[in-house]
């Protein structure tokens, strides 16, 4: 191992430059400009590398010493030889279906910081620690118990995800990586200055004390040109003390990424605790009320909604929610029978005809709008739903909804009834 990084680290990189960052295939500008925190301490080059492959953890050391763990240098030599990491394969994998990706979009969003590049030492470590990009997960609190999620982003999971598998949790239901590190907080306002995006996604960012900590810093430091990022379910815009619109004001780049994942009751099975009614009164008091507020519809797309785009989009566009850019596909690949490959052939085949219809049908209702983005972004969910069968996961697939079903005293079935098939095939 020692002979292969030595052979490694003296060969001559090839990422130098914006234009190099831009066409690279496997290389990533965050191990440079920013660290993922998980609530459980964990150590992470980004929010969707590998959780089951931390490359350090802040409760066992400080976030400088992290920075320039074995796992980050040997990382970064790589990205730099634009060679592939395994903590990544989930950005190759969709990449392979055309799909846009967080190596793409921070690779875009950030190459002007190109120069700093060369800096990084023969051995892949990079002394500067200064954040541009903030996404440090806090705590797993959460009011909702999502189905595609787990207890390590959500509080509300706990008893249920023992129930599910049958086993008593040693873990406790509440993590939260400063309240477990006070040491760790300082660090973290060292950085505030330098950030040129922070982003707040969790559990539930609007319940989080620490997110409300962060943008009390920006106002009373004078930091309101940072451009603050959210995905949040938007369930509240009241927290304790706070009157989150009001401090929304204070900022002139706001851009709200909102979970929904369906409409009405279907939208309520899936995301347990969301209720359609509170989130149509909070919407709408954004629009309202902070006019310069960019909002977004994040989608997660799964065997349990693909087949529903049409209804959703259409109800979202039709009520001037978004504009033609503002839903944003998100596409789920754990838990793995939850992917929309594991739909049977006959499913697929049908959704796909629907969503095709669809996205013909939209240039004859509205014709003077570019719905470019928007079909290309389906387009590249229709083909990495076909791309690969996994229809032989249906049975884990039927043991896990069914059991979540007793659990939550919900049914599929009624909720569901186009999708009756799943659990009886």
């Amino acid at each position: 191992m020692i002979k292969l990084l030595n052979k490694l680290f003296v060969k001559k990189n090839i990422i130098n430059n914006e234009t190099d960052i831009i066409h690279s295939k496997h290389f990533c500008i965050l191990p440079w400009i920013h660290t993922h925190l998980l609530p459980s301490g964990d150590v992470l080059p980004c929010c969707v590398s590998d959780f089951n492959d931390p490359y350090a953890n802040v409760n066992k050391t400080t976030l400088q010493k992290a920075w320039n763990s074995s796992k980050y240098k040997i990382m970064r030599k790589l990205m730099l030889l634009d060679r592939p990491v395994y903590s990544c394969n989930k950005c190759y994998e969709l990449e392979e279906s055309g799909i846009e990706t967080m190596r793409k979009r921070m690779n875009q969003s950030f190459k002007h910081h190109a120069p700093i590049l060369s800096k990084t030492k023969q051995d892949g470590s990079y002394d500067q620690l200064k954040m541009k990009y903030l996404d440090i997960r806090f705590s797993n609190i959460c009011n909702f118990k999502c189905r595609g999620c787990s207890p390590a982003l959500s509080t509300k999971w706990y008893e249920d995800h023992q129930k599910l598998w049958n086993f008593t949790s040693s873990h406790p239901k509440l993590i939260n990586v400063v309240a477990s590190n006070p040491n760790l907080w300082m660090e973290i306002e060292e950085q505030l200055d330098e950030l040129e995006v922070a982003y707040f996604a969790g559990g539930e960012p609007l319940i989080m004390d620490e997110h409300y900590q962060c943008l009390e810093y920006f106002i009373k430091n004078n930091k309101t040109d940072i451009a603050l990022q959210y995905n949040t379910n938007l369930s509240v815009l009241q927290f304790k003390k706070y009157n989150l619109v009001e401090m929304w004001k204070h900022f002139k780049k706001v851009n709200l990424s909102i979970s929904l994942d369906d409409i009405q009751a279907r939208g309520e099975y899936f995301r347990s605790g969301f209720n359609w009614e509170t989130f149509l009164l909070n919407i709408e008091k954004i629009k309202n009320e902070l006019p310069h507020i960019s909002l977004q519809i994040n989608c997660t797309i799964s065997i349990f909604n693909i087949h529903r785009i049409p209804e959703i989009h259409s109800f979202l566009y039709g009520k001037k929610y978004i504009n033609e850019f503002g839903f944003i596909f998100n596409t789920l690949q754990d838990p793995s029978e939850y992917r929309s490959q594991v739909l049977t052939p006959k499913l697929k085949t049908l959704t796909k005809l629907k969503l095709e219809s669809y996205a013909k049908s939209l240039n004859e209702s509205y014709p003077n709008t570019d719905w470019g983005f928007f079909k290309n972004s389906l387009n590249h969910q229709i083909q990495f739903m076909m791309q690969t069968n996994m229809d032989f996961r249906l049975n884990d697939f039927k043991k896990q909804t069914n059991r979540l079903d007793e659990i939550r005293s919900e049914n599929f079935k009624n909720t569901y009834p186009e999708l009756v098939s799943l659990l009886q095939s």
